[in-house]
């Protein structure tokens, strides 16, 4: 395991049912079933509300379904990891489904089509649904649901950007485009994406922003890129949570100087990958200050590996902006280097980030394995949205911004499947199934009469609940 402190086991069991009868069975799955509701019970209400709220661009006289319904219908296909339209239509419309969903959730009266929520999804903006996923995860920092994501110096927070799509034709004037070959053009949407990022790997969605070209602009107009997004969803971050501290670790592509000033400007620590052939400048002040400074170091066991630490604080880094203005500002540089025994042969590893805040003795260790390695836990997210049953890489329309809808109503519903797979009820499921055949465990049985519709009304009118076992 890369990370020593990971609760996930690497492998499933590989054995036949321990239920040993139908009875057995049936229990196991009400079980299940109510834990995840339960979890539902304490956030769909509060989102249902918030869909809700926003505006509805269709004709009075024409609506059949209400606009919330759509939405959550959408929802319903990400936390049950529906992986297409035509396959909604066939098994989120099954009658028992829908009185097993009733029983909890009243409000959904009735049962949309999902080409009305396509449809639905190209006229309503976004960013309205983007604010439903910011506002359910501010809620859950202001009712200290998110303790296990909270590290001293504040939320750890992974940026990196990823191909949602790719194709020789293009389907919208915003996607981004590329040369493939002599006389080939290949099109992509492509996506920046920042995770809140906890201890054990477990990673929530908190905010995406999309690479996507004016489609006002003529083709000599140069196009969008990573850096233009990561402005634009640092703005967006810092306007979503003004007070709430941040530590932002991020790639090899991103020490520079608009983006540590940006980090500062907005008052975030960073842990940002240094590659070796990054900032020339600073690694020659690196090496030069490491020598007059050979004390700066510290050993340290973790997991199977042997780390050397050793650093250097306060170098000088001057940087000059697009208007031809210099800037200026301090960096600290901590370098880790590890060896540890594979099948009998010694291996080794070298690590190198650019700190906002000085390195010591008493912090480096900290901010080094519990902070900056978790930048590999975003790389684990992206993979299992598009291994493990999310499908990131469809569509499910090909207009950009009902594309963007969807992104984000699937965003929101992975985030209620991690947190309703770590409460009590759950928990020992997925450590036997694991994730996709967890949620597959739940959906047949929330699609068959194993529950008894009088205990999930009893669920109903129960204070909700949500307590998580990280």
């Amino acid at each position: 395991m890369r990370n020593p402190s990971a609760v996930h086991p690497s492998t499933l069991p590989n054995r036949t049912s321990h239920w040993k009868t139908g009875a057995e069975e049936q229990a196991a799955r009400r079980e299940s079933a109510e834990a995840q509701l339960q979890v539902l019970r304490a956030l769909l209400p509060g989102i249902f509300a918030r869909f809700a709220k926003l505006a509805d661009p269709r004709r009075p006289g024409s609506v059949k379904h209400k606009g919330a319904v759509v939405l959550t219908f959408a929802l319903l296909m990400a936390i049950y990891q529906i992986g297409s339209r035509r396959q909604a239509n066939r098994e989120l419309s099954m009658p028992t489904f829908w009185e097993n969903l009733r029983s909890v959730f009243p409000d959904l009266d009735t049962v949309p089509h999902a080409d009305t929520v396509a449809r639905f999804l190209e006229e309503i903006p976004a960013e309205d649904l983007l604010e439903v996923l910011i506002a359910t995860i501010r809620h859950l920092m202001r009712n200290k649901k998110l303790g296990a994501w909270l590290a001293r110096e504040g939320y750890v927070v992974a940026i990196d950007g990823t191909q949602k799509w790719t194709g020789d034709t293009t389907f919208a004037p915003e996607a981004l485009h590329r040369k493939s070959g002599p006389d080939g053009i290949k099109y992509q949407a492509y996506v920046l994406e920042a995770v809140l990022v906890g201890p054990h790997g477990v990673s929530l969605p908190l905010l995406f922003e999309f690479c996507e070209n004016d489609p006002a602009a003529g083709p000599e107009t140069k196009q969008d890129s990573e850096h233009k997004a990561f402005k634009r969803l640092a703005q967006r971050l810092k306007q979503a949570f003004p007070r709430v501290c941040f530590v932002l670790v991020m790639d090899g592509l991103y020490p520079n100087g608009p983006v540590m000033t940006l980090c500062r400007a907005y008052h975030w620590d960073f842990m940002i990958v240094l590659p070796d052939a990054c900032l020339p400048s600073v690694w020659e002040e690196v090496y030069g200050l490491h020598r007059l400074s050979p004390k700066d170091q510290r050993r340290h066991h973790w997991g199977n590996r042997e780390q050397l630490f050793w650093w250097v604080n306060d170098i000088d880094y001057t940087w000059e902006d697009q208007s031809n203005r210099y800037h200026h500002m301090k960096l600290h540089v901590v370098v880790c280097e590890e060896t540890w025994q594979d099948d009998g042969e010694t291996k080794q590893s070298r690590w190198a980030w650019v700190s906002s805040v000085p390195l010591t003795k008493q912090n480096v260790v900290r901010r080094c394995n519990a902070m900056a390695r978790r930048r590999w836990d975003i790389e684990e997210h992206l993979l299992v949205e598009k291994h493990y049953g999310y499908h990131y890489e469809h569509l499910y329309s090909r207009n950009w911004n009902a594309m963007r809808g969807w992104h984000a109503l699937f965003a929101l519903g992975q985030m209620l499947n991690t947190l309703s797979l770590h409460v009590d009820g759950l928990w020992p499921i997925y450590q036997r199934f694991g994730l996709q055949a967890t949620i597959r465990f739940l959906r047949e049985t929330m699609m068959a009469p194993w529950l008894d519709r009088a205990r999930l009304t009893e669920i109903c009118h129960r204070p909700p609940q949500l307590r998580l076992i990280l």
